[in-house]
């Protein structure tokens, strides 16, 4: 038997067609050394921070915020090529940050729902993986003249993917669904995204 790879698809290693699997020969391994495995041992980590972060600043037209408004908040890329059986966790943080009164009538209510997108594109197909909604709503019933809130708080989430070996791009993206008050201002701030690749 000469020493070369035999190639067929990996057991137990997806997406791994044609992927180069060891063989024994005079009881010794060849191949990956000493590793008697189909797959090579999960020891290639890989870090990424995101680019081109940019803030979402929605648009409101006489207190009223326009829904449907879309914001790429934060991207990156990883390369999982050299992996077999890649799983990459993501993680988001964020800022959301709003102003809004209510003065109309006996029941004073101020709603905001926004929905996160998590966006992976490999070889040109476009997936969503997961999405996330942020929804704060708060409604009193009392003779005051107004009910007006100013809120900050962080909103962080995480997933893990399982994409097939190759160079994805993932994108976290945020839509307003609804809103409910007199807004002056709504906005996602200090957006960040972040992968950890390992396989």
């Amino acid at each position: 038997m000469d020493n070369k790879y035999w190639v067929r698809e990996a057991e137990g290693c997806s997406c791994s067609a044609g992927v180069p699997i060891p063989y024994i020969s005079n009881n010794r391994w060849y191949g990956f050394e000493n590793f008697p495995d189909r797959c090579p041992k999960p020891n290639n980590i890989i870090l990424k921070c995101g680019h081109r972060p940019q803030d979402a600043v929605f648009d409101i037209d006489q207190g009223e915020v326009i829904v449907y408004q879309k914001f790429v908040l934060d991207r990156l890329r990883v390369d999982t090529s050299k992996m077999c059986d890649p799983v990459v966790k993501l993680d988001f943080t964020s800022i959301i940050a709003f102003e809004a009164t209510d003065r109309i009538g006996a029941e004073h209510q101020i709603e905001v729902e926004l929905l996160f997108k998590l966006i992976r594109i490999c070889n040109g197909d476009k997936e969503v993986v997961q999405t996330w909604k942020y929804e704060f709503d708060h409604d009193i019933e009392n003779d005051i003249d107004e009910l007006r809130i100013e809120r900050k708080e962080s909103f962080a989430v995480s997933f893990c993917d399982h994409p097939c070996p190759g160079c994805c791009e993932y994108k976290m993206v945020v839509e307003v669904l609804d809103t409910e008050g007199n807004f002056d201002f709504l906005r996602v701030k200090k957006p960040n995204l972040t992968a950890i690749a390992q396989g």
